[in-house]
């Protein structure tokens, strides 16, 4: 009986053997990959395929190089900003997070909150690459924990320019190059109100539906209070001191309020501005755009040109024209460029907190992040002095990017109201101008109630946030 139960045990023995030389490897791969560290890493869709493939080879390359599982999802922003806000809420977070939506929406509310890690090494080691405005947008306050620090990376940024139709402004009868563009205030708007004039007059068929001034007007796009709050500098008008006081209410700020509010309002109305803009979303002036159905639309980046780079090179070089904004109606000079910084954030509670630093330098090495942001050809503007020095953003055939590089580095650029005080991520949250252009021009109140309004709602929010 011994012998034979010897003898079974030497059968199984042989049998584990011969498992282990003919599958050790394969078990070795499986304990390995048990043993390696997972990086989450949440992403913002790009808008252009080309953006997402260099991202994902940069996320590629380092799991390769550092052992990683890397788990990488990219989703379209008005979906990805709830999901990371339920999350940060939940405490069931990624490593890495990178929403357009960030800046205004995301990072101020939750550093208050104290659900952010303070990244002060990772700023400090990027810290002689920042361009200094885009570099302020990070630094916020820590209610929870009574401090200001840096909570956020900055990595790239849009500011407010202008695109028209070239073929359409010739068709009216006028020069289409942008240095012939009038760019004092009153002259400026005047212009693209004649544009849709003269069109309609030479043929009311063809041209009856195409509108002079494609303004986003409505409190569901973020388009708007970018808009608002850019001409409302035009208009030398202030909502928060640098310290993060609502001064809104001042009378000289009221004035400027009431004046942007009337000057938005008042071309809606005499209808040089499409009648669905009051309820368009940020895509629908790209749209409108694209369809010829304005002449010229302000946008928060050159992303509307840079579409046409992919499918139309003709649009892009010869038809599409790029300019900035028209100076101060207040004095005829310039004011400054409100810059929009996307940042990437590393929650609290992200487990590979180590990790999660690692891959993010990485990412923003000169080589990495120039091949990523060059990739949205020009739609982005990258935030590191060392990127931006890149051909690419200095091409004098191109007739759009070096627009924007010239009014981000060489104009005045400022950070927008929420890098002073969390609680104006609020404000933008709840679209509080969209909403005042909607009580002027739906419900017919005057310019100066639906202004009171706004600024008393201002007032309100601020007042909770203590």
């Amino acid at each position: 009986m011994k012998r034979i139960f010897t003898a079974r045990w030497l059968g199984l023995a042989c049998i584990l053997s011969l498992v282990v030389v003919f599958l050790g490897p394969d078990l070795l791969s499986l304990t390995q990959a048990a043993e390696k560290p997972k990086l989450t890493v949440w992403w913002n869709k790009g808008y252009y395929k080309e953006e997402d493939e260099g991202f994902k080879k940069v996320a590629e390359d380092f799991a390769r190089d550092n052992n990683v599982t890397m788990d990488l999802t990219f989703t379209i922003q008005d979906d990805l900003g709830p999901k990371i806000i339920s999350a940060l809420i939940a405490r069931r977070v990624p490593d890495v997070a990178f929403c357009f939506f960030t800046d205004w929406q995301i990072a101020p509310k939750f550093a208050w909150e104290g659900k952010l890690s303070d990244v002060t090494d990772v700023i400090n080691d990027l810290k002689p690459r920042y361009i200094e405005s885009h570099l302020k947008t990070a630094w916020l306050y820590n209610n929870a924990e009574k401090k200001w620090s840096y909570y956020s990376i900055p990595i790239e940024a849009q500011a407010l320019g202008s695109h028209y139709w070239k073929d359409l402004v010739q068709e009216a009868g006028f020069d289409p190059d942008p240095k012939k563009i009038p760019m004092t205030w009153n002259e400026h708007w005047a212009f693209w109100k004649k544009v849709q004039d003269n069109l309609r007059k030479k043929d009311p068929v063809k041209y009856g539906k195409v509108f002079g001034i494609g303004m986003t007007s409505s409190s569901r796009a973020t388009d708007t209070f970018y808009n608002f709050e850019q001409y409302l500098l035009a208009f030398h008008g202030e909502i928060l001191s640098p310290d993060g006081k609502v001064i809104a209410q001042e009378p000289k700020n009221r004035d400027a309020i009431i004046k942007t509010l009337a000057f938005f309002t008042s071309i809606y109305k005499e209808g040089y501005v499409p009648p669905d803009a009051l309820t368009w979303t940020d895509a629908d002036n790209n749209v409108n755009f694209n369809n010829k159905t304005v002449v010229m639309t302000p946008n928060p980046s050159i992303s509307i040109p840079g579409a046409h780079f992919f499918s139309n090179k003709e649009n892009y070089y010869n038809k599409i024209g790029s300019i900035l904004q028209p100076t101060s109606p207040v004095d005829g000079k310039g004011y400054p460029y409100l810059v929009s910084v996307k940042p990437i954030i590393i929650p609290k509670d992200a487990k590979e907190q180590v990790l999660a630093r690692k891959f993010v330098r990485y990412i923003l090495g000169t080589k990495n992040f120039t091949n990523y942001v060059t990739a949205s050809n020009g739609r982005w503007f990258p935030s590191f002095k060392d990127v931006a020095a890149a051909p690419f953003f200095h091409d004098p055939k191109d007739p759009h990017v070096p627009v924007a590089t010239e009014q981000h580095l060489k104009r005045e650029t400022r950070a927008f109201y929420y890098s002073y005080h969390p609680a104006y991520s609020q404000v933008y949250t709840e679209n509080v101008w969209g909403k005042a252009m909607s009580r002027v021009i739906t419900e017919n109140w005057s310019n100066e109630k639906a202004a009171d309004e706004a600024i008393g709602r201002i007032q309100t929010i601020f007042a909770s946030w203590k």
